[in-house]
């Protein structure tokens, strides 16, 4: 029986500088948790490929991941969205022309369209170095969703063409998800729900980007991070005062 289930964000909460390692006392906390009928569930929008060992690492086995297309509960697919070609062929025609690099993925890797210096200074901060370049990957796999590099002044530019078939999260000052449409951490959240036999367990979240926002608009306490976006931390139930925000925050709401 579960009283309470946190979920838990990766880079920038969980983790810090895109290595996607978590300390010793996180994993002892994630433990603790367990053992006080509290539920911790990886969100993030990294892939399957990405966080394997950091699932086995913490021995979690609920998690939402791609920002919420791709969810696992107990053992079981709640949800795999995937883009359709058209969805797809419409991104990249507004990427092609203001030649904006794109990127495919999906639970066993991914693939870009071009190479840049946009692309490159975010595949570093994100500790990605190792890419695939190939214009054709959304035919030969399917794709669960698509990332766009660029800053926000770009974004403001193509966004309304971007929304009229996807959805937008912003992850990173130059990336962001392209998700099929009503997909989000919030709407993976309320599926995972639905899987929960009891109706009063509650929910706690803790994240630090926008594209929480829907996390934290779902659940019945937010934490956010000391370095969250303003956005976030207005939504927040508590925003950390330290560099350590998430055992901070499993003191302050008594998780641990």
């Amino acid at each position: 029986m579960m009283r309470k289930i946190a979920f838990f964000d990766l880079d920038g909460t969980l983790c810090s500088g895109g290595d996607l390692h978590v300390s010793l006392e996180i994993k002892q906390a994630f433990q603790s948790m367990r053992e006080n009928e509290i539920e911790p569930v990886i969100a993030t929008g990294r892939s399957f490929y990405e966080v394997q060992h950091l699932l086995t690492f913490l021995e979690v086995e609920n998690y939402i991941l791609s920002n919420g297309c791709y969810v696992k509960f107990k053992g079981k697919l709640i949800q795999n969205a995937t883009m359709s070609i058209v969805e797809i062929q419409h991104i990249l025609a507004i990427a092609n022309e203001y030649n904006i690099g794109t990127g495919f993925f999906n639970r066993n890797g991914f693939a870009l369209t071009m190479d840049n210096p946009i692309v490159q200074q975010h595949m570093r901060s994100m500790g990605s170095m190792d890419i695939e370049f190939n214009e054709k990957f959304f035919v030969e796999q399917p794709v669960n969703f698509m990332n766009l590099y660029l800053n926000a002044k770009t974004e403001r530019v193509i966004r309304e063409k971007i929304i009229a078939v996807s959805d937008i999260e912003r992850y990173a000052p130059l990336a962001i998800d392209i998700l099929p449409k009503g997909v989000s951490k919030g709407q993976a959240i309320n599926l995972l729900l639905e899987k929960v036999s009891d109706s009063r367990v509650t929910t706690y979240a803790f994240g630090n980007q926008n594209n929480d926002i829907s996390m934290f608009k779902t659940v019945n306490y937010g934490m956010s991070m000391k370095e969250s976006t303003a956005e976030l931390k207005k939504l927040s139930s508590y925003v950390a005062k330290t560099d350590n925000g998430v055992l901070e925050g499993l003191k302050h709401f008594k998780l641990i």
